[in-house]
């Protein structure tokens, strides 16, 4: 097995990078990759950690993006968290993501919600929000806790993974909290991050149009998500067939967050290209000078 797709504690995960690491040796995982949204935080101890024990591992960041209509998930692999104009993109990011928050609540206010801003930056204690924040936040007074939309989360048919239904319901693209991560428009992150000798992988791409890709291949990025939580069997061979047309790297992540966050969603994946995805990843960040630890 192998997981290239894992969060930490520096974002929305629920597991240190010491624990992470803990649990790819307790599964025996040939290989792992910690990717963490929109932030570096966690890469420079679990590189640390996984050379010291020899451990396969695929540095990342989970990028949010907008293209065109859609907004979309990059995987920069490799990338230079040490370099200054890493830290710095990371800290622009975090400021351009408060004031997503701020539009996004303003959103849910119009829509009928009981959210106060302070409130839900109080609950995150000045981390990035998650669905499950969102959720906290909107139960926090009897009358938030009684609108049925918010019970739905917290004992009704959507309940079973709050965190990551409240976001599919309201927040991504197409639904009524959308607010467009504008700051962050794909064909620009692919550029700056392969600037900083990044290997882009388009991730869990589920339902975003194949032209998408497609023209997303031509300006620069490297690779898909084939082999996701996201993904069932035939969406992932559709998926793999573009990835074959366009001679794009494949990878395969669970998008593990811990079972608080993402209860359904274990860490490890299976899949017969095992060998293939990690040679090749591993090439490509060779040619790139990207960050990684492949033995």
């Amino acid at each position: 097995m192998i997981d290239l797709h894992i969060h930490t504690t520096a974002s929305d995960g629920s597991h240190s990078p010491a624990e992470v690491i803990e649990l790819v040796k307790e599964l025996k995982l040939r290989a792992f990759g910690i990717a963490d949204h929109n932030s570096i935080g966690s890469l420079a101890s679990a590189f640390d950690l996984a050379q010291k024990s020899r451990l396969n591992f695929f540095p990342a960041v989970e990028f949010d993006t907008v293209y065109k209509d859609m907004d979309l998930h990059l995987l920069a692999y490799g990338i230079d968290f040490q370099h200054p104009e890493s830290q710095s993109w990371m800290e622009f990011i975090s400021k351009a993501k408060m004031e997503q928050t701020k539009k996004r609540v303003e959103k849910l206010q119009k829509l009928g919600f009981r959210i106060e801003y302070e409130e839900l930056i109080k609950i995150t204690k000045g981390k990035m929000p998650t669905g499950g924040d969102y959720v906290r936040a909107l139960s926090s007074s009897p009358e938030g806790r009684n609108d049925p939309r918010v019970r739905n989360y917290i004992d009704g048919p959507r309940s079973n993974s709050p965190y990551l239904n409240f976001y599919l319901d309201w927040l991504k693209s197409g639904k009524p909290a959308f607010v467009p991560f504008e700051e962050m428009e794909c064909k620009s992150v692919i550029k700056k991050a392969r600037n900083l000798r990044a290997v882009c992988v388009l991730a869990h791409p589920s339902d975003t149009p194949l032209d998408y890709v497609r023209e997303l291949s031509k300006i620069g990025l490297q690779g898909i998500e084939i082999y996701t939580s996201y993904h069932s069997p035939l969406l992932a061979q559709k998926w793999l067939a573009l990835a074959r047309e366009l001679g794009l790297i494949i990878t395969a992540g669970s998008d593990f967050h811990g079972k608080p966050v993402k209860p359904d969603v274990n860490m490890g994946i299976e899949c017969k290209e095992e060998q293939e995805i990690l040679e090749r990843l591993a090439k490509a960040l060779v040619e790139s000078k990207g960050l990684h630890l492949y033995f």
